[in-house]
């Protein structure tokens, strides 16, 4: 049976999208409708609106393509930059960072700092994990919304005030 409703047909074509913010094509779901995709994409939207918000006159520069060794979101601040990692668990349990090892390594080469941003569930060994990778060049935070905000400031602003630059 054939829709004849105009609505469907049309509305996609003329009209704006409803219910506030446009998903920038970056983080669109990477050809899979899985439902960690369509979170995880949603995800990083929502913690570019608050890198955004926390920091209004940085840089945020977004990997177009994804790799498992070059993080999501480059997030540059008073001249200096800090790597930050969005990971998406679909329950509550322990984040162990078993997609971060080739991440890890390429930052240890380049000597970046890293924050790991995580929607939920206990870190605690993705910290163990960094700190043994990175020292004290990378941090996870938990983070899930406005609410957390304090603790991706501190974390990354943490980073910020570690480095130094050399003549």
């Amino acid at each position: 049976m054939i829709d004849t409703r105009f609505g469907r047909w049309l509305l996609p074509l003329f009209a704006r999208r409803r219910g506030g913010r446009r998903t920038p094509e970056a983080f669109r779901p990477r050809g899979t409708s899985s439902r960690v995709s369509r979170l995880s994409a949603r995800y990083d939207a929502d913690v570019d609106e608050a890198l955004q918000r926390l920091w209004p006159k940085a840089r945020i520069y977004h990997d177009r393509e994804f790799t498992h060794d070059r993080a999501d979101f480059l997030l540059v601040v008073r001249g200096r930059g800090v790597m930050v990692e969005t990971k998406v668990k679909s329950d509550p349990g322990v984040f162990r960072g078993s997609t971060l090892p080739p991440l890890l390594d390429r930052l240890q080469r380049d000597g970046r700092r890293l924050v790991v941003v995580l929607n939920q569930g206990d870190p605690t060994p993705a910290r163990e994990l960094i700190a043994s990778k990175l020292g004290d060049k990378g941090c996870v935070v938990v983070w899930s919304g406005p609410e957390h905000d304090n603790e991706l400031r501190g974390a990354v602003e943490g980073l910020l005030q570690r480095m130094v630059r050399h003549a």
